[in-house]
């Protein structure tokens, strides 16, 4: 297996399969580090109370999904690509009162995952909750594709997008 050539055919799979919401540019730096894929959701609707009557305010929110090539995965390298997560997840979400939520998506490509290295991974849980400023919450999504098992495992918050890659993958 050429870990680039499948690298590549996957970020292009990614980035064609998602939902056409999704503005999506390659080769990008973020927080430091270079996305081969960054992909951005934005949501702006009405506030409605009991999901029903307009309240006259405006509500958005937002997704991130980034997508790295990372072909040696053991548990020092989850371990800085976690605390990598957590620092984009604070760099790109900037709360303001309209904000409702926003999750930011780290998907890390690798080659072939260590035995234990997807428990390791399910642990692993983080988000901000804004709601004492009146601006609601964000959270932090890991998963990791092993391109030899085609295996894609997640942290807690992560089922979502495991159901996003799996057919892609």
């Amino acid at each position: 297996m050429d870990f680039s050539t499948e690298f590549v055919a996957l970020r292009d799979k990614l980035q064609q399969g998602q939902d056409k919401a999704f503005h999506s540019v390659q080769n990008v730096p973020v927080a430091g580090r270079v996305a081969a894929l960054m992909s951005t959701f934005d949501l702006s609707a009405e506030r409605k109370l009991l999901g029903m009557m307009p309240t006259g305010l405006s509500g958005h929110a937002h997704e991130y999904r980034l997508l790295f090539a990372v072909p040696t995965l053991d548990e020092a390298a989850l371990a800085d690509w976690w605390a990598y997560a957590q620092q984009a997840e604070r760099e790109l979400v900037h709360p303001d009162a309209q904000h409702e939520f926003s999750i930011v998506s780290v998907i890390l490509v690798t080659q072939q995952m260590p035995r234990g290295l997807p428990k390791k991974l399910r642990r692993l849980s983080a988000g901000r909750d804004f709601k004492k400023e009146g601006s609601g919450w964000s959270s932090v999504r890991v998963a990791a594709v092993d391109l030899c098992t085609r295996q894609v495992s997640t942290n807690r918050m992560g089922d979502a997008l495991r159901n996003v890659l799996r057919p892609i993958v």
